[in-house]
Order: structure tokens, then C-alpha cells, then sequence
């Protein structure tokens, strides 16, 4: 079997390595015959098992050209933790250039300017979004500061770039959309960042082309240990600030369910709780009483938005209908439950599960592997992701903003990102959990976003 080395035009990174090696997939009965077959392409091992029709190789992303540091789209930064530990050092891979950071302390903000090589600092978020030295402001601030950090940096002229979940909740979201309706020539994303991985964009071809039938169900869990020394009461704790593993876990959950099954939530039954409580606060010790869930038990429908845009789904108002079940076969009603968790000293899980009427796909959302079976158990499709899968989804972020925003300026680099319609979206279904909770988990719809907003 001879394999021909596939020609690239352009930026490199791993979908487009994916995507090269595809065609491999036509020789997967020869490959079948050898119990590990290994193809060179374009530098990348593409190692072959017995069964499988196709397996994504295991590669790093790489550009064939350095950036020239005059080029690097110049990134500040709002927010010492996630900002400091993930994206400062994937937007450096990135080729990004963070030329500034924001803590609402000033000896904070100089110390970790200081320790990390950043020329300028700030105590103020204002300040920041009027630097001259910025051109893109990364929010990773808490939730309750989103929707003002975002509004500041968007009527300072930067694109902006704002974490997960978007706002409090669908009320200040909606005000976020309308403030980028308000600034169509900047770039105005919410930091979904699992969109831009191989393992997010290869599922979503394959269940979209139909390879394993049509998706009936699907189960995720996401379970995080508590740091070393227990858990401290900090804003993660604290309701009023957006805190919570709805928040901070769920929106991730939500939004990759969206992009990957290409479907609507249309009713939503929640059970959110506090189970830690109270804590220590990590300041000062001083015992506070933890007010945002550590655990959260959610079952899910979703519809195809094919059918959520044919008129399906109920509209806002009190008095018009609610979501019928499609009777067209090919648009059913799509199942899914989460379980999401800060459970003490448990073992770690992320993991979504889809079931299919012929096969089913793993992805593994701490290492961003996938693999897709079919009714056969016949692997026809296989990512092995190479390590944190939020960090490279960051990573990969970040060369996607260099390639909108730089000196090539194509936008189209940023078309699988989630757009601030769809951190509304989230946001809406967010509303909902926290809704049916209040109600001891009875069934909510949330509010629907419009088509165009997909």
C-alpha cells in the first residue's frame, strides 16, 4: 500500500492533518490484514489497528512560516487565574503577543506582570481597554464582571475574546449581543474553546454525514477532584458572583453539545446542589457558607436545529405553543443527561457518550481523544488527542485569531467559534437548570435564540 504525501496551502494545524489523512480511510480493508500498519504523512504517523476503516493520527500543531513579532496580534489580558495559567501560555504558542494584564489588585497585577515577562499592568479594566498596546481583551475575569468588562471593551475599540459562562444570566447576555450588533468590524467571541478541537470538529462531520445513524442519546460526566488541602471558599463558591460547576462546567457542556449535534436544548429538568458547605475562605480563613452548587444532576431533550428553525419549537410569548415531537423519523427527539461534580478526593472523569442507532462515539474531553464505532464494533473513526484538550482547544484558539486578525486578516479562521448568539443560547439553558431546580426539577423550556443565530 503506497500512501501519496498531501499538499497544504497555507497555516497548518491538526484538523487539517485529520482531514489529509482521511482519504487513508478507502484502504481500511488492506489495513485490516496487518496488525499495525504505519503510513508517513507529511511527517505525521498514522498507525493503523485491526478493524479500524480509519484512525486520526497523533500529531502537534505547527505553522511552515514564523510569525514576525511586528505581526502577533497583541492581547490583553483580564484576570490572573485561567488568563495566567492556560491562556498566557497557549497564546504564546499561538504566536500571540500578551502585551498587558488587568488583577483588581495593584501588587497582584504587578507581580504577575513581573513574573511572566508582561510589559504593562493594570488595576483598572478601563485602563486596560483604552491601551494602545491591545488589540484583543480576553475576559477570564469572574461572571458578575463579564458583562461590564465586555461593554468597556467593545466601546474602547478592541476585539474581544469573553470567557465562559458569558454573563449572570440571559438578561445581561442578551445586552452583551446587542452591544456587538452595535460593532460589526469587531470580533466579538464567547471562549468555547473545545470547538476549535480535532475531536469537537471530526464528530461533528461524522455524525452530521450520518456514519453511526441518528444520535438518540447522550451521557456526560464531568467530575473534578478538590485541589490539594480541600476545598476554600473563593467567587467559585459565592452564587452572587457566578461561581458554581454549572457555570464554570456546564456552559462547556451545553455549548459543545450544541456544536456537535447541531441541536437546540428544548426542555430542561435540573437538580442543583450545594454539597460542601461551608468553607474556609482562602484569604483569611474565616468559615463562610458556600452558596453555588457543587453538583448538578440534568437531564436534557434537544431537537436537530433543522427543526427548531422549521417552526417546531414554541416561541417565547406565555400563550404560543409548546415544542412538539417532530413526526418526520429523520428529526427525533435527542436524550442527555449530565452529571457534573466537585466530589471531594474522586478520581477525575470528563467524558461525553453518544449513542446512535448504528454506533456510537467517545469523546474524551480531558484529552481531547474521540472514537467513533459502528453496529459492528468496527472503529471508522480514531483521534488521539495529545494532552488537555481545554488547553489545546486554546492553543488553537489562539492561531485562529492570528489568522483573522493579523496581517492576512481572514476572518473565516474564526467561522466554529461561538459567536456571543451562542453564549446567549448557553445562557438561556443556564436560566433553565437554575429555574427547574428552584421547582424540584420539573421540566423547563428555555428561551429560544433565532435562526440566524446559528
Amino acid at each position: 500500500m503506497s500512501t501519496r504525501r498531501p499538499k497544504f496551502d497555507g497555516p497548518l494545524n491538526e484538523l487539517d492533518y485529520a482531514r489529509a489523512i482521511d482519504p487513508l480511510s478507502r484502504y481500511g480493508p488492506a489495513m485490516a490484514s496487518f496488525a499495525k500498519g504505519i503510513a508517513w504523512t507529511c511527517g505525521i504517523i498514522a498507525v493503523t489497528t485491526v478493524g479500524s476503516t480509519v484512525l486520526y493520527g497523533r500529531y502537534k500543531n505547527r505553522r511552515p512560516v514564523k510569525i514576525r513579532p511586528e505581526d502577533r496580534v497583541k492581547v490583553g489580558i483580564l484576570g490572573t487565574g485561567w488568563g495566567i495559567t492556560v491562556q498566557l501560555p497557549q497564546f504564546r504558542k499561538a504566536d500571540l503577543q500578551v502585551t498587558a494584564i488587568f488583577s483588581r489588585g495593584q501588587q497582584r497585577a504587578r507581580q504577575v506582570a513581573e513574573q511572566n515577562g508582561i510589559k504593562v499592568w493594570f488595576s483598572s479594566a478601563e485602563d486596560l481597554c483604552a491601551c494602545g498596546d491591545v488589540d484583543v481583551v480576553s475576559i477570564v475575569t469572574p461572571p458578575y464582571l463579564h458583562c461590564q468588562h465586555f461593554l468597556a471593551a467593545l466601546e474602547a475599540g478592541k476585539h474581544v475574546i469573553c470567557d465562559k459562562p458569558m454573563a449572570m444570566n440571559g438578561q445581561e447576555a442578551e445586552q452583551m449581543v446587542e452591544a456587538a450588533k452595535q460593532h460589526p468590524d469587531q470580533v466579538a467571541i464567547v471562549d468555547h474553546e473545545l470547538r476549535f478541537t480535532p475531536m469537537a470538529q471530526l464528530a461533528r462531520e461524522h455524525l452530521q454525514a450520518g456514519q453511526i445513524g441518528q444520535v438518540r442519546w447522550v451521557d456526560v460526566t464531568v467530575t473534578l477532584p478538590a485541589p490539594s488541602g480541600g476545598r476554600k471558599w473563593d467567587w467559585w463558591a459565592d452564587e452572587t458572583q457566578g461561581g458554581g460547576v454549572v457555570g464554570a462546567v456546564g456552559s462547556h457542556v451545553i455549548d459543545l453539545l450544541r456544536f456537535v449535534l447541531q441541536a437546540e436544548v428544548s426542555g430542561v429538568s435540573a437538580h442543583l446542589k450545594t454539597m460542601a458547605s461551608p468553607l474556609p475562605d482562602r484569604a483569611d480563613s474565616e468559615i463562610k457558607e458556600a452558596t453555588s452548587e457543587d453538583y448538578a444532576s440534568v437531564q436534557l431533550t434537544l431537537i436537530p436545529q433543522a427543526a427548531a428553525s422549521s417552526g417546531i419549537w414554541g416561541g417565547d410569548h406565555p400563550a404560543s405553543p409548546p415544542y412538539q415531537q417532530p413526526t418526520d423519523d429523520r428529526m427525533p427527539e435527542i436524550q442527555a443527561h449530565v452529571t457534573l461534580g466537585l466530589l471531594g478526593k474522586a478520581p477525575s472523569c470528563a467524558q461525553m457518550v453518544i449513542g446512535a442507532d448504528a454506533g456510537g462515539a467517545v469523546l474524551n474531553l480531558s484529552t481531547g481523544s474521540l472514537e467513533i464505532t459502528n453496529h459492528q464494533k468496527q472503529v471508522v473513526a480514531l483521534h488521539r488527542g495529545s494532552g488537555s484538550a481545554f488547553q489545546h482547544g486554546t492553543q488553537l484558539l489562539g492561531v485562529a485569531i492570528q489568522q483573522a486578525l493579523g496581517p492576512n486578516a481572514d476572518k473565516s479562521a474564526l467561522q466554529c467559534a461561538a459567536s456571543t448568539a451562542d453564549g446567549l443560547a448557553v445562557m438561556y439553558v443556564i436560566d433553565a437548570m437554575r429555574a427547574s431546580s428552584r421547582q424540584q426539577g420539573s421540566t423547563v423550556q428555555p428561551k429560544h435564540i433565532e435562526q440566524s443565530a446559528w
